[in-house]
């Protein structure tokens, strides 16, 4: 025999004696899994970062336990506007926050039956609102209209009340340590109980009306 038949049959053995190729496998669905949960002691410190900041109203919590006399400062610099204006020769001042407007003097409706300082009525576009001397119902002399005269228009709950006045002149910020209680001024004897403290700025008294009172029908006619 030939070396190449040899090498033929040595060929052909190893082609019968050789196994069958595996069948070919299916393609296999790729699932995707969640991540294992992170534990406490495996989070990465990044979290720590990205945690949310304490709410605003927790930091001024803690400003305010590190200082309790904070609080009692800032109530003793509490302030309120006033509108000052004048009625003759007198300042006085209003609570802003109880003043609707302050219009030009409109013609009047008289009123029957009412003491001297109501005025009369006046039509507020739509709106009936009595009008007051605010002088005369504080016991001053009844006062010529002049270019400044103007009226004063009040409102609390719903009442409403207008107040002639000899002039409107500005308005301005007191504290509490600004206003001396009526029964310690030092400006004359002030017991009505429309007055709520005088304020002294510039050397010029102001007294402060409580609007309130003069809202109140059973007070704002008869002084």
């Amino acid at each position: 025999m030939s070396a190449v038949a040899a090498l033929d049959e040595y060929l052909d053995g190893l082609l019968v004696d050789r196994p069958p190729p595996a069948p070919a496998r299916a393609p296999t669905a790729v699932v995707a899994l969640a991540p294992a949960p992170t534990t406490p002691a495996m989070a990465p410190r990044s979290a720590e970062a990205a945690s949310p900041a304490p709410p605003a109203w927790a930091a001024i919590a803690a400003l305010s336990a590190q200082e309790p006399g904070l609080p009692h400062r800032r109530a003793a610099d509490r302030s309120s506007r006033w509108l000052r204006l004048r009625c003759a020769g007198q300042a006085y001042g209003l609570e802003l926050l109880k003043v609707q407007e302050v219009v030009l003097p409109t013609p009047l409706l008289p009123l029957r039956g009412t003491p001297p300082a109501m005025l009369g009525i006046m039509n507020l576009r739509g709106q009936v609102v009595p009008v007051l001397d605010l002088g005369v119902h504080l016991g001053q002399a009844p006062q010529p209209a002049t270019a400044a005269t103007r009226y004063v228009v009040l409102e609390e709950k719903g009442e409403t009340l207008g107040l002639r006045v000899s002039a409107v002149e500005d308005v301005v910020n007191l504290t509490e340590q600004q206003i001396e209680a009526p029964d310690r001024t030092r400006a004359g004897r002030i017991h009505s109980d429309l007055f709520r403290g005088v304020a002294r700025q510039s050397g010029d008294p102001v007294i402060l009306l409580d609007a309130s009172g003069l809202l109140d029908p059973a007070r704002a006619g008869a002084r």
